[in-house]
């Protein structure tokens, strides 16, 4: 037993039906699944920019997720006046003209996130393909196949998999820059630089984390020169005769790619912007960050910036949310306005399935057990490296805790480097039992949640039922069960629900019949979204006027039991008059 043997006839198809599983589970899960809050206002966004060429629209991020999320959009009939883009509406503004585009399309709304999520899944399964080129490249075949298997049943791929959001985008194009810089050191491929070159630009395109990922390659240059230059003076003193090589010329020569790949990176961001606003300076660019307002000194702010001036205000907007934060951070039934450094890393150990944590642990041990055998030092930190700088920046410099979203990149190189546990070289027949034991035992954690990726919660945490318990937010209720919520009320015969619901989408475009509900007590049937009844601060705005929500807002109902649960997102109370 185990991972079985295959030879690259048999891997092709076996690819071909793990993607193909991938998509068809996207799809019927997005189905069910209503607009999150992001993608309320990510997709309208995206069809404006078609129509106007205005990026300014949720600025805050950059622009092709939206972009392609909305092309198939542009072949259906969609009513939009673009004159009505909010332009004094701050930081709502993306959601004022999300509800406008609501009201105006109200009819076709749910068909429009069908096809708008689309693009995104296509992303998706794009990432899992070259998952499983970079782990075949370095363990076989099997260590790819082993790698696919673990990205495939993610259930936190598959959440983001199906969503309008910038998220999974930004990691399928980081990954790919990452294999393309990886592969650009290795003699055989010289000119990979220029993939890596134009994935880092898309990155860049797609998410302001991506920014990241220039202080990444440049980690893994110096850790490649020390790691390929120590273990040639080792092959050299061999050879007494063989001069030793110099770590200095190169590390210039490939300090120089680094250099290329940053131009041509650049040079695709400014494509995507249409070269608007470049090479502007820093000192004619509004900017509020505490980071721009260090370097706006001459004579760095007189230097013309060669990125567009919309993609340079977005960023600076993103750097105060960082600094500042922009939501209350909740941590078992707590909240706080300042990060926790612990709280990625205890949303991971809570929202990863245990056999993939299991084989961490296992993976850790047989690297450092065999660590003269396997895969190259180099070959590891670039597998490695990201992961660790992504986890420490987010830990340690950012104030935003809302989701383990934010460092959703780690997992795709936690699968390649996974995949070493699947490769032929393992040949122990124990550890060969375990990784298929391991890979099984996933992929049932990601079966027994389908269609629920979004609220999954592993069994150290008490699966989703008690995922509340640990998180909220975008780790378990972002507003996507609204339309289960339409099913579940015509099963029951509810013809009308007092309802407070985590969103932005107006329930009555899913023929809900609604009223509100806050702090005083009321009976009949209640639908409240889980984020709300554990104290999670929001706006209603699909209601009129909108209602800000505070903190224990609905503590009354804390005092009933829920008689089913939506999606584990939305809890449904029948509650007697005068609460007998």
């Amino acid at each position: 037993m185990g991972i079985p043997k295959h030879t690259p006839k048999t891997a092709i198809p076996i690819v071909v039906i793990l993607l193909a599983v991938m998509a068809i589970t996207a799809m019927l899960s997005l189905r069910v699944k209503s607009p999150t809050v992001d993608e309320f206002a990510h997709l309208p966004a995206g069809y404006y920019y078609w129509k106007t060429g205005d990026f300014s629209l949720y600025g805050k991020n950059p622009p092709l997720i939206r972009l392609l999320a909305a092309l198939p959009l542009l072949t259906m009939d969609i009513a939009m006046d673009p004159a009505r883009s909010f332009a004094g509406g701050g930081d709502w503004r993306p959601w004022m003209f999300g509800t406008y585009f609501m009201r105006e399309n109200a009819a076709a709304y749910d068909a429009l996130f069908f096809v708008g999520r689309l693009p995104v899944v296509l992303l998706g399964l794009l990432l899992g393909f070259y998952v499983f080129r970079w782990s075949k490249e370095v363990y076989g075949i099997e260590g790819g196949i082993l790698s696919l298997i673990l990205y495939t049943f993610c259930p936190n791929i598959l959440a983001h998999t199906r969503l309008v959001t910038t998220d999974m985008g930004f990691t399928c194009f980081a990954f790919m820059a990452t294999y393309y810089y990886w592969r650009s050191f290795r003699p055989d491929h010289p000119r990979a630089w220029i993939g890596a070159g134009v994935c880092l630009g898309l990155a860049l395109l797609s998410k302001f984390t991506a920014l990241l990922f220039l202080p990444i390659f440049a980690l893994l240059l110096f850790f490649d020169a020390c790691i390929r230059t120590k273990s040639s003076r080792s092959r050299a003193r061999a050879i007494t005769t063989a001069p030793e090589p110099s770590f200095l010329p190169y590390l210039g020569w490939n300090t120089l790619r680094l250099f290329l790949i940053g131009v041509v990176a650049v040079f695709v961001v400014n494509v995507g912007y249409g070269f608007k606003g470049s090479l502007k300076t820093l000192s004619t660019i509004p900017h509020t960050s505490q980071l721009f307002e260090t370097i706006d000194q001459p004579p760095v702010n007189k230097i013309p910036i060669p990125l567009p001036a919309e993609f340079i205000r977005g960023f600076d907007r993103q750097k105060v949310d960082a600094e500042q934060g922009v939501f209350l951070n909740y941590l078992r039934g707590e909240l706080s306005n300042e990060g926790r450094w612990y709280y990625f890393l205890y949303a991971f150990l809570f929202k990863t399935p245990i056999p993939l944590l299991a084989g961490l642990l296992v993976c850790s041990w047989y690297a450092f057990k065999h660590r003269r055998a396997g895969p190259t030092g180099s070959d590891q930190a670039f597998m490695m490296v990201p992961v660790a700088v992504i986890v420490t920046v987010f830990s340690f410099l950012n104030e935003i805790n809302v989701g383990l979203r934010y460092i959703l990149p780690v997992f795709p190189f936690l699968f390649v480097w996974l995949g070493r546990l699947g490769a032929p070289a393992m040949k122990n027949a124990t550890t060969r039992w375990i990784a298929g034991a391991m890979a099984a035992a996933y992929v049932f954690c990601s079966v027994s949640v389908f269609p629920d990726y979004l609220a999954y919660f592993n069994a150290f945490a008490g699966g989703p039922e008690n995922g509340h318990r640990h998180l909220l937010d975008s780790n378990l209720d972002w507003g996507q069960d609204l339309k289960r919520l339409k099913t579940y009320m015509e099963k029951q015969g509810i013809k009308e629900i007092g309802l407070a619901y985590f969103g932005h989408v107006d329930p009555a475009v899913y023929g809900i019949d609604y009223h509100t509900i806050g702090e005083i007590p009321e009976s009949g049937h209640i639908a409240i979204s889980a984020n709300y009844l554990y104290g999670l601060p929001y706006l209603i705005t699909y209601d009129t006027p909108s209602k800000p929500i505070a903190p224990g807002t609905f503590r009354w109902l804390h005092e009933h039991e829920p008689v089913a649960h939506i999606g584990h997102s939305i809890r449904i109370y029948s509650i007697p008059e005068h609460g007998a």
